[in-house]
């Protein structure tokens, strides 16, 4: 029981460097102002007073902001976006970035509809909204009090994953994948937005494509959680969550890029790779050195 406390530990509270601390948080706050300057939000405006249905942090609202309202929230998103960037208050800045997108999207699914486009990229950020940022850059030495912020935001990732395979089975059961269910969405399903029309139509008529791709979403989905076990998986999962979005924003045109962007920053130790590449770089140059004295 020990081993096991220890190890949940370990997944939640375990060391890591300031330096990767530093690199998601700073990620975070671009991906936090790109959301807010990017998405349609000031077309929400338009939104009849019957047709506004609040969600729970919108309650007190009885109907859709104006286009200016929405857009001086843009405004004070993205600066204090840019704040957090440049380390300008950056705990505050971040706040206040993360606040103003949670407003957004929230807005965005008060339309009788809840939309995620948002959602994994606010609950992975929330770790980040109390985290320790005396980090440095040039710290590498991994640490407990500066990684949990890196670990929570990761199995919070885990578990949306984990949670969304776990609907389709209890909704639908194995059957999602061996089922026909991928290729109805595929036929049928509406899209939002441009789609590669030609790949969804070979896909929907070979029966071992559609059902290869519905057993290859729910088995990232729901293996998600192994990526906190072994380090060394992480970045196939992030490539994985990138396939994933990639395909269902080809097949149906929906807008996920901040989630694969938001897991590729979480589970890619970037400051570790820039170091093996100048590592790799200057054993080479010294080799190419060695090798030209006479």
């Amino acid at each position: 029981m020990s081993e096991l406390r220890t190890r949940l530990s370990d997944v939640l509270f375990g060391p890591e460097s300031g330096a990767r601390l530093l690199a998601v948080h700073t990620g975070f706050a671009v991906l936090l102002g790109a959301r807010i300057a990017l998405g349609p939000y000031r077309g929400l405006a338009a939104t009849p007073d019957g047709l506004f249905d609040p969600v729970a942090v919108l309650g007190w609202m009885s109907s859709m902001p104006s286009s200016g309202t929405i857009t001086v929230i843009q405004v004070v998103g993205v600066v204090a976006a840019l704040a957090a960037v440049l380390r300008k208050q950056p705990r505050l800045a971040f706040a206040i970035a993360w606040l103003c997108l949670l407003v957004l999207a929230a807005l965005r699914g008060s339309r009788g509809k809840v939309l995620h486009n948002d959602l994994l990229l606010l609950w992975a950020a929330v770790p980040f909204l109390l985290a320790p940022l005396h980090a440095r850059w040039d710290d590498r030495r991994p640490r407990r009090d500066l990684g949990w912020p890196v670990r929570s935001s990761m199995a919070i990732v885990a578990a949306i994953y984990a949670l969304a395979g776990f609907h389709k089975l209890q909704t639908s059961g194995i059957d999602w994948v061996f089922g026909d269910n991928v290729r109805y969405v595929l036929l049928w399903g509406s899209p939002a937005g441009p789609t590669w029309e030609s790949l969804r139509g070979w896909v929907s008529d070979h029966a071992w494509a559609y059902k290869g791709t519905g057993a290859f979403i729910l088995g990232v989905e729901l293996m998600f959680p192994l990526a906190l076990l072994w380090r060394r998986v992480q970045p196939w999962f992030a490539a994985a969550a990138v396939s994933l979005h990639v395909a269902t924003y080809l097949f149906l045109g929906l807008d996920y890029w901040a989630w694969a962007l938001a897991v590729v920053l979480l589970f890619v130790d970037w400051p570790a790779a820039v170091d093996r590449v100048r590592r790799t770089a200057s054993a080479a140059s010294t080799t190419a050195t060695t090798s030209a004295v006479p």
